[in-house]
């Protein structure tokens, strides 16, 4: 079976449903637009028959109501997609937060980027144009068309020729052809790109090798196809679709209807003139609204690719610490992607009170554990429990707040330090917790400081202090101490031993230094060549 093919994925469709009805207001707006266009034409038919000042009268007043349906209709589709366009940013927004890290991961940052503001701009001005592209394709044309015969006779069609022929060539044969050659040109585009950057990075390694004239060939063979492919593009698009506008535009219509209607009466002769241009001036606009809705069409399908994602599970339950802080408990959780296994089947406690590290060599699974503690990825089997609940079940907004996860290498927002900070602490916390949140990870700077100013080191430590502010039991932290120097590390590994034996947290640290490794209270070595897991405890 075939199936139908849809205008929006219908992944969009359900953030467009509160908009139909503003839609198809502005959608009939444009319509009676058109017709009170068409019936101040027959107006001025009547008057050039019935010179009198009524008929005149009566063509003003139906111009009038063009010009205000035509303006209701650009003010109502306008707003309305407006709405649409921030209900969709909101839907992206909270789509991305909930794919699961590892799916996140294969989309790449500008990818995402271009989704998030051209895809869905484009989106944007597609339902701002489509109710007047309606009118315009359907009804304006059909009526003028009813009304050219009725007045003019079934000849007058014959006045339509021009248009008709370039308007199907201008819809159907120039997109054709511009999208092939347009693809062609991206392609070479990227080549000429990618053979500038060849050469220009490295240089170095041309010159040692004497491979310089091949990176210029390499650049001189895309430039010439680049030429070639725009002289092709002029002879088989540009200039069939300068014909074809040349053919929209009033003479060619004007010439043909005087041919055919020379010896007709005056009223007919000017029914058949002014109606064959109302036919054919609303084809000029087709190109710009047809482009819109043709990107957005192709921006929607990459939308809806990424809204079909699978999310993580929203949950329904909170970890409760009223009879003391939660144990977190693994049984058997394993992981993989695609045909590899990334984390063998691993079970062990990490109770409340103590420091857990995790260790094992790169690429055993360690990171990934972490963000399926945080309930940042689903694992694969097996279970992960906090306080007796299962990761998985936790609600959504309160993961952060029951294991909040301290990422290596996390980046941090262009703000100042305090409003980093801040992101985490409870609301209403004093500058003092904040500068001592700032002391315990070693890091000696102003509040008011610009946190996108700081070093990798001075970054990695600012993370570190969102975790001596968080209220979560479990506090998870990737190589907390791979940027800092030995004395530093060994400072800040005890204020994690404060952290988890004075308020009582599972603090469970991922590291590669067997120093620090030897303090924790418990280890997990997670070893992939031997496919097992042990754990110890000091």
């Amino acid at each position: 079976m075939i199936r139908p093919r849809h205008l929006l994925d219908p992944h969009i469709q359900p953030v467009l449903a509160p908009s139909t009805g503003a839609l198809a207001l502005s959608t009939a707006s444009a319509a009676l637009s058109g017709l009170t266009g068409l019936a101040a034409i027959w107006c001025i038919v009547q008057a050039v028959e019935d010179p009198s000042a009524a008929w005149v009268i009566r063509a003003c007043v139906a111009w009038s109501c063009t010009a205000f349906l035509t303006a209701a209709s650009t003010w109502v589709s306008h707003s309305t997609e407006a709405r649409f366009e921030a209900r969709l940013r909101r839907r992206i927004a909270g789509h991305i937060l909930r794919i699961p890290a590892d799916r996140l991961s294969t989309w790449p940052e500008d990818r995402l980027r271009r989704l998030v503001s051209d895809d869905v701009a484009a989106l944007h001005h597609m339902v701002a144009h489509a109710p007047a592209e309606v009118a315009t394709l359907l009804v304006t044309p059909l009526c003028a068309a009813l009304l050219l015969v009725a007045l003019a006779g079934p000849a007058a069609l014959f006045a339509l020729i021009p248009g008709v022929v370039a308007a199907l060539t201008y819809l159907t044969v120039i997109p054709r052809l511009s999208a092939t050659h347009g693809a062609e040109r991206v392609r070479i585009m990227g080549a000429i790109t990618t053979a500038v950057n060849d050469y220009a990075r490295g240089i170095r390694v041309f010159r040692s090798n004497g491979a310089v004239d091949g990176a210029r060939a390499d650049y001189a063979e895309a430039t010439g196809r680049f030429a070639t492919s725009m002289t092709a593009w002029v002879r088989r698009a540009a200039v069939p679709a300068a014909v074809a506008v040349g053919l929209l535009q009033a003479p060619a219509s004007y010439a043909v209807a005087y041919a055919v209607g020379a010896g007709w009466d005056t009223s007919t002769l000017a029914a058949v003139l002014l109606l064959s241009l109302a036919l054919v001036t609303p084809a000029l606009r087709l190109g710009h609204g047809l482009d819109y809705v043709t990107a957005g069409r192709t921006a929607a399908g990459r939308i809806g690719e990424l809204l079909a994602e699978p999310t993580l599970d929203s949950g329904s339950k909170v970890v409760r610490s009223d009879d003391g802080s939660p144990d977190l408990v693994a049984a058997r959780v394993s992981a993989r992607r695609g045909d590899r296994v990334v984390v063998f089947p691993t079970t062990f406690r990490a109770p409340s009170g103590a420091v857990t590290a995790v260790t094992g060599p790169s690429g055993a699974g360690k990171s990934t554990l972490l963000r399926m503690i945080a309930g940042l990825e689903h694992p694969d089997g097996g279970t992960l429990e906090i306080g007796g609940v299962r990761v998985d079940e936790v609600l959504e907004h309160e993961r952060p707040h029951t294991a909040l996860l301290i990422p290596q290498g996390a980046d941090v927002l262009p703000s100042t330090v305090r409003d980093n900070l801040s992101f985490t602490a409870p609301d209403q916390v004093p500058d003092r917790a904040l500068n001592r949140a700032l002391n315990r990870a070693r890091l000696d700077i102003p509040l008011d400081a610009d946190a996108g100013t700081l070093s990798g080191g001075e970054r990695q430590r600012l993370g570190l202090a969102r975790a001596f502010l968080s209220d979560a039991p479990v506090i998870l932290l990737d190589e907390p101490t791979s940027a800092l120097d030995a004395a530093t590390a060994r400072r800040v590994w005890s204020e994690l031993e404060d952290l988890a034996h004075g308020a009582g947290k599972a603090v469970i640290v991922v590291t590669h230094d067997p120093a620090l490794a030897g303090r924790a209270d418990h280890r997990v070595t997670l070893n992939p060549l031997s496919q097992s897991q042990e754990e110890h405890t000091r």
